[in-house]
């Protein structure tokens, strides 16, 4: 089993029209990856020099076509609580308007169930893992890794679970 919990928070300014300042004027890919990079820099100073604050720093930061900044942090930033920094954020990059709503990405986990029996269906194995881990909070039915013709001829195989928030493998025992 591995998890996947890269964590994602968006920053969304109101709707402006082209002609206007800011990421929304921005519309080719090049132009609007120097918003981000800027916006990632002033996010991360604004951040690092809040004493409070001691969430790691973003990584990577993106504009959307609508203008909304995306910033990324790395899978092993996934117990930092970044609703905390929202304000602080909103704060860094209020150059680029007013930022109506920062909100932070649906975290998940996805891991790797192996060795699971073929003949068994999909919901069954989805109840199987709410009845004997009834904290675990699911965000999709589980699926095959492997289409059903690679799983005709053998008796095990592999599923891929999506859980809710950032589950690590220790907190499913």
């Amino acid at each position: 089993m591995y998890p996947q919990a890269e964590r994602k928070v968006t920053c969304h300014f109101p709707a402006a029209s082209p002609t206007e300042a800011g990421t929304h004027a921005e519309r080719d890919y090049i132009a609007r990856q120097v918003v981000a990079n800027a916006a990632l820099h002033r996010v991360n100073k604004a951040l690092v020099d809040n004493q409070d604050v001691t969430a790691p720093l973003f990584l990577h930061a993106r504009v959307t076509m609508r203008g909304s900044i995306i910033f990324t942090t790395t899978n092993t930033q996934n117990n930092i609580i970044y609703e905390d920094y929202t304000t602080i954020i909103a704060d860094a990059i209020s150059d680029y308007g007013k930022c109506e709503k920062v909100e932070n990405g649906k975290c998940f986990s996805q891991f790797l169930l192996h060795g699971l029996p073929t003949h068994l269906s999909l919901p069954n194995i989805s109840d199987s893992i709410a009845t004997n881990y009834p904290l675990l909070i699911k965000c999709q039915t589980p699926c095959w890794l492997t289409p059903a013709d690679r799983r005709e001829q053998r008796a095990t195989s592999t599923i891929v679970m999506t859980l809710s928030g950032s589950t690590k493998k220790a907190d499913i025992g």
